[in-house]
């Protein structure tokens, strides 16, 4: 049987990490038999990060990677789809994965009101005794890190701009299908709903949730790929 090691789930997802919920919904997808292995700490994981899947002896991580030990296994996660349309897929996988989730890092980890419901749901099981420098450490590089990519150097209305273009071209996109590309989901959908999922479930208000919260469509799209990919508790 596959494991996928992840993180444990907070704010209703079945795992804090979007790129972790996405390897569940391609496992889903994939109908291939696996179970979770749920991991605090991924410092011994290759790459130093989840998700990793464990097939037999072989680690795989990167939920991308994850993807394609998939398919080398003979899951098919665009049936029927033109090379156009897998194009498209992968076009909107990296707009999502390199622009709306770096605004999701940045509510959770920089908006002071998210950040106090962040670390105590990602780091309770830290001793109390250090997790308070720990967290602060942590916070701090986060903040380099988002300042250094570009996220944080933005005003927020600039960043909610920046979200609604995204947003506009997944809404395009979805038009009135269930999922992305029709009435089944793909592996577009396994990347692109955990991180929407995320940002509408922010644990305090934000202008990205308010402004996901009141797009129309994307919501009730997102409650789609929970009904149909997200593991069952």
């Amino acid at each position: 049987m596959l494991t996928l090691i992840t993180f444990p789930g907070s704010f209703g997802a079945p795992s804090h990490s979007p790129y972790c919920v996405k390897a569940m919904c391609l496992l889903q997808l994939s109908g291939f038999e696996w179970q979770p292995k749920y991991l605090n700490d991924p410092r011994p994981m290759p790459l130093s990060r989840l998700p990793v899947l464990r097939d037999s002896e072989t680690l795989i991580p990167d939920s991308a990677q994850i993807q394609a030990h998939l398919e080398g296994k003979g899951a098919d996660f665009y049936r029927g789809l033109s090379d156009q349309d897998k194009a498209r897929a992968h076009a909107l996988v990296q707009m999502t994965e390199m622009g709306l989730y770096n605004i999701l890092v940045h509510d959770r980890w920089l908006v002071d009101e998210c950040w106090t419901h962040t670390r105590e749901a990602f780091f309770h099981v830290i001793p109390f005794i250090v997790r308070g420098q720990l967290t602060r450490k942590l916070r701090k590089n986060i903040r380099n890190k988002m300042i250094a990519q570009g996220t944080a150097q933005f005003t927020e209305s600039e960043r909610l701009e920046q979200m609604a273009r995204d947003l506009n071209a997944l809404a395009m996109q979805l038009g009135d299908q269930d999922f992305l590309f029709g009435e089944v989901p793909t592996a577009a959908d396994a990347a692109i709903a955990p991180v929407l999922d995320m940002i509408l479930n922010l644990p305090a208000k934000t202008g990205a949730r308010d402004l996901l919260r009141g797009w129309d469509g994307l919501p009730a799209y997102v409650g789609r790929v929970r009904d149909q990919l997200y593991p069952t508790p």
